[in-house]
């Protein structure tokens, strides 16, 4: 629990910002929501969540710099044309020296900067080899928080999922293809909620440089994931192709989250943050899907 009044700037406040948020008014910190959207802006005002509309974080007032002690990172990679980048190569060299009262910085990255591991467990002293300019650009976003001179962790998020965010409608509509990869691509996921939770406890107990996977206890090829979910949820089951079929039928971006095979360990966010999660498994969060 955060036990004193703090001031939490989330910049770019999407799907987790947003519980986050929510999360922390809860326990009674200040949260200001940094969005470049004006629509945005009224959603997460009608959430009460306060917020400021910049085009960028440099463009944020330097009061409200130095009025936080805690920062989460959520931004997106920029698109420009065909090709994504970093932005905060351009912006996080500009605002480091206006937060002068931080105590505590979160960036939340991707799995997907670990590569291809062939199936092995992978843990956070594994190197970084990613498949993806995705995920090569995540990995130099990491890297621009961990030379800040910031106190700054960095969060590796496997596959996000909660309450409206989730493959039950599409598998509940029919049609959903998954790809029955030989050998098995192995994939984790995990809950929004234990997403919310971890980054809570880290506030609470920083430690600077800290890198951090958030994923659930049970690893699984997507093929096994969604027949298994399609079972519980009363679905049709997908279509399962072949590898061939795959490469033909699904979008290279489907192609590129799921070439990728490996195994995510959790034993560090379970010895240092989370010793249960809310939801190990899908299978124990089926309930909070279907809201």
């Amino acid at each position: 629990m955060i036990t004193d009044t703090k001031h939490l700037l989330i910049l770019g406040c999407g799907y987790v910002g947003t519980k986050l948020a929510s999360a922390c008014m809860a326990e009674g910190v200040q949260v200001t929501a940094m969005t470049r959207s004006a629509v945005r802006a009224a959603e997460l005002e009608a959430l009460g969540i306060h917020t400021v509309i910049a085009s960028s974080p440099a463009d944020i007032p330097d009061a409200l710099l130095a009025s936080v002690q805690l920062v989460v990172d959520s931004i997106p990679l920029t698109r420009e044309t065909s090709e994504m980048f970093a932005s905060q190569v351009q912006w996080l060299p500009q605002i480091s020296a206006g937060l002068t009262g931080l105590q505590w910085a979160g960036y939340l990255s991707t799995t997907g900067v670990y590569g291809d591991a062939g199936g092995e467990w992978v843990d956070e002293s594994y190197g970084c080899h990613p498949t993806s300019a995705r995920g090569a650009e995540r990995l130099i976003a990491e890297q621009c928080w961990l030379d800040s001179g910031l106190p700054a962790e960095v969060f590796r998020l496997a596959g996000i999922y909660g309450p409206e965010r989730n493959i039950t409608g599409r598998l509940k509509a029919g049609g959903y293809k998954a790809v029955a990869w030989q050998p098995p691509h192995w994939s984790n996921r995990i809950h929004v909620d234990d997403i919310v939770a971890a980054l809570m406890a880290a506030m609470s107990e920083p430690r600077a440089g800290r890198i951090v996977n958030l994923a659930d206890d049970e690893p699984l090829p997507h093929v096994d994931y969604v027949t298994g979910m399609a079972r519980m949820i009363g679905a049709v089951m997908p279509e399962i192709l072949t590898p061939e079929q795959g490469e033909e039928e699904l979008s290279p971006m489907a192609l590129e989250f799921f070439r990728d095979n490996k195994r995510i360990s959790n034993r560090l966010l379970h010895r240092e943050l989370l010793p249960q999660l809310h939801y190990p498994s899908f299978r124990d969060a089926v309930d909070t899907l279907m809201v």
